[in-house]
């Protein structure tokens, strides 16, 4: 009942497409700038599709297919995410996931509007160099952590972008420590995202990387640049806002885990709200502990984390160690004496 579609029948499903015309990396895949699969119902005349991408998975089209839905479970991995085209398609995810814990949360699209920091070479310390990215000279990078900019990109044929800027990055001595780089590219539009080390937030080196790579793409002849963003994620939000970005669309999506880009994205009380998700998820299928302890860690509950490690060496000995334990929500417990002796307990039962 689902079959994959050739290359050269991708542009099949465009009309399916209702609600997520805003995921450009949809339109880069059917029109092959980037690797992705498309699945359909139907070869000849699809009304159902799954669109796999470097980032997501789409469904759309119909959604009343409980045939071809159960085969994309089949497809779909246990941490893969969803995009659903529809609210139909939403009210069927656990007919297409085989994750229980999938749950869904919210996404902001933003696009460029106006650029609002214009001098951003001038804020720019002494001890920090920007660079441009271009395609013809990413084998002369050779800093320590050059590698986290090559592995970015995912486009088909590197010589159909060279006539772009694919990007922006800072370093400090040998060492790069933010960047913000393009992520798909479909004519003259582009999506970008961003990083920074962690070692460097907080300085103002997102918004000028940021800033630079909007003027440099606009100059190149990019005419639409969008950026997606987890809704809990203000440092990414505030960037995007300083620079020139407006908000033009709110979206959901599917996770099975945290979607977040750093822990500090959700509070405690958001935390909490996982770790609860997940414990109720044990009352189906009872290999969520570990997920519920470290989001209890992250929400700064000893109490409730101690109870989930522990079911988790009863039900799954097997996943109860050192990896577990080290985790970094855990950081805070680790002098405590009440999580001192709660460990040395637990690792005597283990070991019996």
């Amino acid at each position: 009942m689902i079959n994959l579609l050739k290359n050269s029948d991708y542009r099949k499903v465009s009309n399916l497409i209702k609600n997520t015309n805003h995921e450009l990396f949809i339109e880069a895949v059917i029109t092959e700038n980037v690797p992705g699969e498309i699945y359909v119902d139907n070869v000849t005349d699809p009304l159902s599709t799954l669109i796999i991408t470097p980032i997501s998975n789409v469904v759309a089209g119909n959604p009343n297919n409980p045939l071809f839905n159960a085969e994309i479970k089949e497809k779909l991995n246990f941490y893969d995410t969803v995009i659903c085209d529809t609210e139909e398609w939403e009210r069927k995810i656990h007919e297409i996931h085989c994750n229980v814990a999938i749950k869904k949360y919210r996404r902001s699209y933003y696009q460029f509007d106006k650029l609002l920091f214009e001098n951003f070479s001038e804020n720019l310390e002494e001890q920090y160099t920007l660079e441009y990215v271009y395609s013809d000279k990413l084998d002369e990078l050779q800093y320590e952590n050059s590698e986290e900019i090559k592995d970015w990109f995912v486009f088909n044929n590197m010589d159909d972008v060279d006539d772009y800027c694919l990007g922006v990055y800072i370093r400090k001595g040998n060492k790069i420590v933010c960047w913000c780089l393009v992520d798909c590219i479909v004519g003259d539009r582009i999506e970008i995202g961003i990083n920074t080390d962690k070692d460097f937030r907080r300085r103002g080196l997102g918004t000028i990387t940021l800033a630079a790579t909007v003027n440099a793409s606009m100059n190149k002849g990019v005419k639409e640049i969008g950026w997606h963003c987890v809704d809990t994620n203000v440092g990414s939000i505030t960037i995007a806002e300083r620079v020139g970005f407006k908000k033009l669309k709110e979206y959901s999506c599917f996770t099975p885990y945290p979607p977040i880009e750093n822990v500090t994205d959700l509070n405690n009380e958001q935390w909490s709200d996982w770790a609860l998700h997940y414990e109720e998820m044990n009352k189906m299928e009872p290999k969520y502990y570990g997920q519920a302890a470290r989001c209890w860690g992250l929400s700064n509950n000893i109490d409730k984390a101690m109870l989930n490690i522990k079911y988790l060496a009863e039900t799954e000995p097997n996943s109860f160690n050192d990896n577990l334990l080290s985790f970094e929500g855990f950081a805070s417990f680790q002098e405590m004496e009440e999580w001192k002796t709660f460990i040395k307990t637990l690792r005597e039962n283990t070991e019996r």
